[in-house]
């Protein structure tokens, strides 16, 4: 597995007002970032506020602002975060699993995204959808894009899929019925509705399928 098609990806920075950041403002930005990710955990997405995150790092309001201008930067770098954790859980599955075919790679994905579900603090809230949506967004920016043109490199590079943009579009579809799914499947908390995340690996699967010959020896 190439690591430049993961660490391209990972390359754009979380966006602050102080650039470059240096070691102890990028322990505060986490910090801070963890606060967010706890309140939202807690509260959900639309109560966050910058004066929540503050009293929850036991920091100044004007320790927050140095950093995040409004709640939307709080939540915007909470998603850029949320899709670089995501890749290093996925690249790390993939190592791991080491799977036979294409299929069986976009299944990695999903068991990727569950583990982040169990074991990220406010992710289900966070998730790999944008929170945040601007009409000038660059479509490079957008997470399920992001997410969708990794699997894609890591489809085309290891497993010889075609290199097109109607696999990329399709990826992006498949990545944001995932999302959706897992979404609800963790709704309520714990390990996750099994019968729902089993449903959203098959259904994944299929609209796959329907565009492309499965290699899968599990689905």
């Amino acid at each position: 597995m190439p690591n430049n098609v993961f660490e391209e990806t990972r390359a754009e920075a979380v966006q602050v007002r102080n650039e470059p950041i240096q070691a102890r403002s990028s322990d505060r930005i986490a910090a801070l970032l963890d606060a967010a990710a706890a309140v939202v955990d807690e509260v959900g997405i639309e109560r966050l506020t910058t004066a929540l995150v503050a009293d929850r790092a036991e920091a100044s309001i004007g320790t927050v602002y140095r950093y995040f201008p409004d709640r939307i930067a709080v939540l915007t770098a909470l998603g850029t975060r949320s899709v670089e954790r995501f890749l290093r859980q996925f690249e790390a599955d993939l190592a791991e699993k080491k799977p036979a075919g294409w299929v069986d790679a976009v299944v990695v994905s999903i068991g990727s995204s569950v583990a982040m579900h169990r074991g990220e603090v406010g992710f289900t809230s966070i998730r790999l959808g944008d929170l945040v949506s601007s009409p000038e967004t660059d479509v490079s920016r957008i997470k399920s894009h992001r997410i969708a043109q990794t699997l894609h490199d890591v489809l085309v590079d290891d497993y010889g899929m075609p290199q097109d943009a109607a696999l990329l579009t399709r990826l992006e579809i498949a990545v944001t019925m995932m999302d959706a799914l897992l979404v609800r499947a963790f709704m309520l908390g714990g390990t996750g509705d099994e019968k729902i995340i089993g449903e959203c690996e098959q259904i994944v699967h299929d609209y796959l399928t329907r565009h492309y010959e499965s290699d899968s020896q599990t689905v």
